[in-house]
């Protein structure tokens, strides 16, 4: 399988989202031409905030038609806040034989350059049962053990050919391990690969806003009001909040997101001296309300905002030498049917 080139198209600036007159591409308000496509592949079509904002919530109005008006597919791709990424670490097989106890011993090295708790076994279906015994070493001459007696039984798979199965022992960091099929002259089973599987946090990559306007209000009710106005209806997902006040502070506050005097309430939360100060909200509305509650201290002053969307791409195939152009902006347009 050919590997899937992933070329980077970036839409940042607000210069190149261009008012449609008179085109045909039914009511789309807006269009922006992509870059040159020097080879056909797939390619990542990173959204900035200021396209996303003049898209239908949900993002079903977008459509990309190449220069011969014909629409072209997509897959939509929204980064998460933070996601778990599962990846397996293959161990190799250094050795699978019959020793001179006449048993069979399967040597594993550990490649992943830390402590295990677990082995994957990608094993040839087998309707048997076997006893294996699971020992450690760093030299393949002196070996330890970790957990005798482990029964496999029947371990075969009506779906394939192969059938996956999970060793658990106490956590070792031992740089080879054996697997000892118990029993003399026993007939072994045929083990295809062996590994770990590692799972780790991937955090979502974010695209700064144009910064909001800021219009602070102090009232006799012991609180702040600050309004954050955007000059669009921006994809805001994270906001980070810079405040001045007293040398240590920790007061609660509240988000609302909103248009004019309508606002919904988003979360409540403290703005703190020693912190970052940074919030994780969903508004697509182009401004952002703040209550902060002062009591019987004196108000803080909020001095700057800055506000992130999460990165949405569009996963498309392209053609070389051919040019292609982003619609979007229609209010009635469905989300596209793609294969």
């Amino acid at each position: 399988m050919r590997k899937i080139n992933l070329y980077r198209i970036s839409i940042w600036l607000l210069i190149f989202l261009i008012p449609i007159a008179g085109q045909s591409q039914n009511k789309f308000e807006y269009n922006v031409a992509l870059d040159e496509i020097p080879a056909a592949g797939f390619y990542k079509i990173d959204l900035s905030p200021q396209v996303v904002a003049k898209c239908n919530p949900g993002l079903g109005d977008i459509r990309i038609f190449d220069e011969d008006g014909k629409q072209v597919s997509y897959i939509l791709k929204n980064d998460l806040q933070v996601f778990k990424k599962e990846n397996l670490t293959e161990f190799s097989i250094v050795k699978n034989s019959k020793e001179k106890d006449n048993q069979t011993h399967i040597v594993l090295k550990n490649t992943s350059g830390k402590p295990v708790n677990n082995l994957l076994l990608f094993i040839k279906n087998m309707d048997a049962n076997r006893t294996i015994s699971i020992t450690g070493s760093d030299d393949t001459t002196n070996w330890f053990i970790i957990k005798e007696n482990i029964n496999l039984e029947n371990a075969f798979n009506n779906d394939s050919e192969n059938s996956i199965k999970t060793l658990s022992f106490p956590p070792s960091n031992y740089k080879y391990f054996q697997l000892i099929i118990l029993g003399k002259n026993v007939i072994p089973f045929n083990i295809i690969r062996a590994g770990v599987y590692n799972e780790e946090a991937v955090f979502g990559k974010y695209i700064q806003i144009p910064k909001p306007f800021i219009n602070q209000k102090d009232s006799s009710d012991k609180k702040s009001y600050v309004l954050l106005q955007f000059d669009d209806s921006y994809q805001v997902n994270k906001i980070i909040i810079d405040a001045e006040g007293v040398k240590y502070f920790k007061r609660n506050f509240s988000v609302y997101s909103g248009n004019k005097s309508n606002y919904d309430f988003l979360l409540d939360g403290y703005l703190s001296s020693d912190s970052p100060n940074s919030f994780i909200i969903n508004s697509r509305k182009n401004s952002l309300l703040l209550t902060i509650n002062n009591e019987d201290n004196m108000p803080l002053k909020v001095k700057a905002v800055e506000a992130f969307q999460l990165n949405i791409s569009l996963l498309t195939y392209l053609q070389a030498n051919k040019k292609y152009h982003l619609y979007f902006g229609d209010s009635t347009a469905q989300s596209p049917k793609y294969d």
